[in-house]
């Protein structure tokens, strides 16, 4: 039970925040929304796993694994294993000024899980699954439009500008949807950096860094990851866009981070507990009205080490503004 606890945080974390979920998605657009002004968004995606990291199949099958534990490479899903995650969230951002705007990010998970585990008690490998559906922990985000210059650095158009926000997750999923990967027990911090400087009436630029400290895993009874700490991440976004027409844009690029090793409730480093995630990612960008946008697009994994990849990832957002 305690590599299947450990294996079910592991699918939760990676694949919502690793592979460009939720937390890729706590703020999206560099756009300030305008006072007194709400945009709705709401975004899908849906992930299907194809490979894990080799270690996961040594785990379960030990010496009948066709991996030796130090293999270390990602490989086929072995046969009967799969991982399935639907993702809906709901966001909201409300304009404070015409620079400054408050926000929620509200994530809804499916979980379909089957894969083999390590029964200490038995003392041989044995198959688990789990169903499991909730609500998320709640990004809060507070995002500021901190320059705007229609003629700014390098000859391009600023007027959108670069903005910086502030985005915070505390854990206030309940314990027992933690241990089967609804939530992660931990309070998160997250700064990022945006903006979207235009090079032509038609050609723009895209891009986003940021960095996340995560804190410790709060205690909970019976769970092997109470108190750990998760690696800090560190990630990116740089996007080309066209805008085809007033109301169609075509988008792609790189998206990607890195986060740092694991550490138990003791401090102790977890070896080769260091991961990545790497991205291409196309989309279109429509706007049928000056209050409506729709993007759809699929995300290409080209570089990960993750406990589960999967090797596409179709996503679909909607924005709608009030006011």
């Amino acid at each position: 039970m305690k590599n299947y606890t450990t294996l079910i945080l592991g699918i939760a974390l990676t694949l919502l925040n690793s592979t460009g979920g939720f937390a890729e998605s706590t703020v999206i657009s560099p756009h300030p929304i305008g006072k007194s002004r709400l945009r709705i968004r709401i975004v899908t995606m849906y992930i299907h796993a194809q490979k894990c990291y080799s270690d996961e199949v040594w785990k379960a099958l030990h010496d009948e694994s066709p991996y030796s534990k130090d293999y270390d490479k990602m490989v086929e899903l072995p046969v009967g294993w799969h991982m399935r995650t639907s993702q809906v969230a709901i966001a909201f951002e409300y304009g404070i000024t015409d620079r400054l705007s408050v926000g929620a990010l509200l994530p809804y998970v499916t979980k379909d899980v089957r894969r083999q585990v390590w029964s200490k008690n038995a003392n041989e490998t044995v198959w688990k699954e789990i169903n499991e559906s909730g609500f998320n922990d709640v990004w809060f985000i507070t995002k500021a439009l901190v320059y705007s210059n229609a003629h700014g650095p390098f000859g391009f158009n600023w007027k959108d500008g670069l903005t910086v926000a502030l985005a915070y997750k505390p854990s206030i999923s309940p314990d027992e949807k933690i241990k089967n990967g609804i939530g992660d027990g931990s309070n998160d911090f997250r700064i990022l950096l945006l903006s979207m400087p235009r090079l032509t009436k038609k050609l723009f630029l895209s891009p986003k860094i940021w960095y996340q400290y995560t804190g410790k895993v709060k205690d909970i009874s019976g769970f092997s990851k109470s108190g750990w700490k998760e690696g800090n991440r560190f990630g990116y976004r740089f996007f080309v866009g066209y805008k085809v027409s007033h109301k169609l844009a075509v988008v792609g690029g790189l998206q990607g981070w890195i986060a740092g090793s694991n550490k138990d409730k003791n401090g102790k480093e977890i070896e080769d507990s260091d991961t990545y995630f790497h991205l291409m990612v196309t989309k279109l960008i429509w706007r049928p009205s000056k209050k409506i946008i729709i993007t759809s697009g699929v995300k290409m994994p080209f570089a990960y080490k993750v406990p589960f990849a999967p090797a596409l990832i179709p996503f679909f957002y909607f924005s709608y503004v009030i006011g």
